[in-house]
């Protein structure tokens, strides 16, 4: 079977397609899509090396869609799924992988293979936040700092369905396809010189960090930071509370949650095009995500 790998830290130069022997494990499943994710590039260009180690070839891709090849007893043959594998170890970027029954769920039946492989790590974020970083209450005041990524548009949806009011700070090329309370345009206002004060600050852009954002939260706001570096853990703990760092603890109970939320595929690419599709969405972004088609 074909599977993307790398044996060093860099650049996209480092990523190969390579042929590798079938995966062996609880289930396999034949990989129909695979999304795109900054962890993806954090961790082959060697940031993350603390939690992935150092031993090569490493895997590439975390989340993932695909049909059953062989089962176990939750799971047949034929079953259509969507889930994560390792967060560190990556593997979702080839032909087949395998997985426990833990790291699955069944497709929801009204999305395709791209809508499913995009939904895992950024719906399992966006659920995470509310349900253990920010505990919202009807009419709070929420801004999402880079809104019109991956995990935005679903965060948006929570949160408003929470009764919180929500403000999305986007790109210029996200205007129009993010709904929300309230859209601004990153390049026309700058919400920190703005004035107002929110409940929950949350940077999904990596660019606002709690010192700037801290200005613009309310007495007892809380920032919570969703592309932590590993110093900021102490930060955290010293804030008093008041700053969150998000550390995805996916679930297969969460995926079965995901099935209400819409979410955006900006982009998609063809599995030998892997390297266009990260040099691409690095340097430009999407809006929404980015998904590689495989089978």
């Amino acid at each position: 079977m074909k599977k993307i790998t790398f044996n060093r830290f860099g650049g996209t130069e480092v990523l190969e397609l390579v042929d590798a022997p079938m995966p062996t494990g609880e289930i396999i499943v034949k990989v129909k899509a695979a999304s795109i994710n900054p962890l993806d590039w954090k961790i082959w260009e060697g940031e993350m090396k603390l939690m992935s180690g150092r031993k090569f070839p490493k895997a590439v891709g975390i989340d993932f869609s695909g049909i059953v090849e062989q089962g176990n007893g939750k799971f047949k043959k034929g079953d259509e799924v969507f889930g994560i594998t390792n967060i560190f170890k990556g593997s979702a970027l080839a032909e087949y992988v395998a997985v426990n029954a833990t790291d699955i769920a069944l497709k929801p039946a009204a999305l395709s293979f791209e809508e499913a492989a995009g939904l895992p790590v950024v719906g399992s974020s966006a659920l995470q936040i509310f349900d253990t970083l920010v505990k919202l209450q009807p009419g709070m005041e929420v801004l999402i700092n880079g809104a019109g990524g991956g995990i935005g548009p679903l965060a948006i949806q929570l949160a408003q369905k929470a009764g919180a009011v929500v403000t999305a700070v986007v790109g210029p090329s996200a205007v129009g396809v993010i709904s929300s309370d309230i859209v601004i345009n990153y390049q026309q206002e700058n919400v920190l010189a703005s004035g107002k004060k929110y409940d929950v600050f949350i940077d999904l852009s990596g660019k606002v960090t709690y010192g700037k954002a801290k200005p613009v939260l309310k007495k007892k706001g809380v920032y919570v930071n969703t592309l932590p570096e590993p110093f900021e853990m102490l930060r955290s703990l010293l804030s008093g509370g008041r700053y969150k760092i998000l550390i995805l603890k996916p679930s297969a109970a969460n995926l079965e949650r995901l099935a209400d939320l819409k979410i955006i595929i900006g982009k998609r690419y063809d599995f030998r095009d892997y390297k266009k599709a990260y040099d691409e969405v690095k340097k430009n972004g999407v809006v929404g995500k980015a998904v590689i088609t495989i089978n």
